[in-house]
């Protein structure tokens, strides 16, 4: 139910619109001047109507005192006044004021400015809820992708420094992650870089895989996993795998010749693609796993 407030020394005509309004299912409080419309005004409303000449403080006073306020300061803000003077009317208008109705004024009249009004700001409070959705995902995907959150701080700053746009991508070069953010079974953790086993294919993204048999889907393909990951620790062996060489238990081959990498508490095998075994025996530099291509 959208709370208006009235600030009005006219009591009745307070009163009377007080009720009509309440009738078309609107909350309404009501104040006699403009130092009680400016407590009342605490309490948050969805929108002020007030007189322009009112003893105490006039509606001028009212809306400059709520334009400083940064609690209130959207709030929409009508003018209800006998004041037809033009000037008057423009001053209340650069002000800040939303509207200015002359009195006397039919109460459809008013309706029809409050509801105005409040589809307004409905629609205002709207966009900036999905625009903070947007920044919340936006940062919440570039602490999924880049790991820990002082990673994602680091490139955040680094990105505003040189004015370039706070994307995922972006031409900045991204930070090496050390951690991965990690949601699941409605919680979140951090989950180490060197503790993941390896990163598969799924569809356009990737699952990374660690412990026994823990899994995450990330929106990442495997080719910008590529790009970040430490080339010492994590090897592309095949299009549809990246392998963490920490947790390599042994090499073989398959029943058609074919290598097979096998890992450390990770189940099934990951094959190796033939343009990739040359690279793998180079990066195994002990040999003990090595096979020829």
């Amino acid at each position: 139910m959208p709370k208006i407030l009235i600030i009005d020394d006219d009591v009745e005509l307070g009163s009377a619109l007080g009720k009509f309004l309440r009738r078309q299912g609107h909350e309404v409080t009501t104040a006699t001047d403009g130092r009680q419309g400016l407590v009342a005004a605490l309490q948050g409303p969805d929108l002020i109507i007030c007189d322009l000449a009112m003893p105490v403080l006039n509606g001028h006073g009212v809306l400059e005192a709520l334009r400083q306020d940064k609690r209130l300061e959207d709030t929409p803000f009508i003018f209800l006044s006998g004041s037809a003077n033009r000037e008057m009317i423009r001053r209340s208008m650069n002000l800040g004021g939303d509207d200015f109705i002359t009195k006397p004024a039919e109460l459809t009249e008013i309706l029809a400015a409050v509801d105005s009004r409040l589809q307004r700001q409905q629609q205002r409070r709207q966009r900036q809820e999905e625009t903070v959705k947007q920044a919340v995902e936006m940062f919440a995907g570039i602490v999924n992708d880049l790991g820990g959150a002082q990673a994602a701080i680091e490139w955040l700053a680094e990105a505003a420094a040189k004015g370039q746009p706070l994307d995922k991508n972006a031409p900045v070069a991204p930070p090496a992650p050390a951690s991965i953010l990690v949601r699941k079974d409605n919680r979140r953790f951090f989950l180490k870089l060197s503790e993941v086993k390896a990163f598969l294919a799924d569809g356009e993204y990737s699952r990374a895989h660690w412990g026994r048999d823990q899994t995450m889907m990330f929106r990442k393909p495997l080719k910008q996993w590529e790009t970040e990951l430490p080339a010492e620790q994590f090897v592309r062996v095949h299009r549809q795998a990246i392998i963490n060489l920490a947790f390599l238990d042994f090499v073989g081959k398959g029943a058609g010749g074919q290598p097979e990498i096998h890992l450390v508490d990770f189940p099934g095998i990951v094959e190796v693609s033939q343009r990739k075994v040359s690279y793998l025996n180079r990066v195994l530099k002990n040999g003990a796993d090595t096979f020829n291509a």
